[in-house]
């Protein structure tokens, strides 16, 4: 497999109008995601398995009402790409871009009320969503259930166990802009892989290609 040739590819695809990268390309930056964190933030180290994504965030717990023709508008949910669990306990939500325009301030207030409510309110409406939610989607709340349990976030009775309810948002977008703290640029992590992962031809190559959208 030439790797180098599979990124320049994805390279001259994500310019194609309906070309949508990030879903393409998440699990890549989300395997390593936990060390990534771990070494950004200093002051604390992401657990080995304390990573789950696309965690539903309940609108009803959010406080936020933007379906109206929708009865059951509260269970519904809006997803952070990617939750992560701090040895600290603490909580991390991050949010994933690969175009620095695509966040939008309507995402970026969910997520200002999602620090508000805190953790347990949240990991409640994940519950509330389990129960309301159709027999289709059963299966998989009950999974999200257990890992948040194996996290130590839910106890057997479903009640709140996390050791702080403290949640912390952080960007990962190909840019900064100016000089905010909360955002993990491309060109970071670009040079994090070529720093520890530099025998890799894969992941030099996807070193390469981060740093050429890291310019978009």
């Amino acid at each position: 497999m030439n790797w180098t040739e599979y990124f320049k590819m994805m390279e001259d695809w994500k310019r194609l109008p309906a070309y949508k990268a990030e879903p393409r390309i998440d699990s890549l930056i989300g395997f390593y995601l936990p060390q990534i964190v771990s070494d950004f933030l200093k002051t604390d180290t992401i657990k080995e398995k304390g990573i789950i994504p696309e965690l539903p965030l309940r609108l009803g717990t959010l406080q936020v009402k933007e379906i109206h023709k929708e009865k059951k508008y509260a269970d519904l949910s809006y997803k952070v790409d990617f939750y992560l669990l701090g040895e600290s306990g603490k909580n991390y939500f991050i949010e994933f871009k690969t175009d620095s325009g695509s966040r939008n301030q309507k995402q970026d207030d969910y997520l200002e009320k999602a620090e508000e409510v805190k953790m347990a309110a949240i990991v409640h409406g994940i519950l509330q969503i389990a129960s309301a939610t159709s027999f289709n989607y059963k299966h998989k709340y009950e999974h999200l259930i257990s890992k948040l349990k194996e996290l130590e976030l839910i106890s057997e009775n479903n009640e709140y166990t996390g050791k702080t309810d403290l949640i912390k948002v952080i960007y990962v977008q190909p840019r900064k802009d100016g000089t905010e703290e909360t955002v993990i640029d491309f060109e970071c992590i670009s040079n994090w892989l070529k720093e520890n992962h530099r025998d890799s031809e894969y992941d030099v190559a996807l070193s390469n290609t981060l740093k050429t959208w890291s310019k978009d």
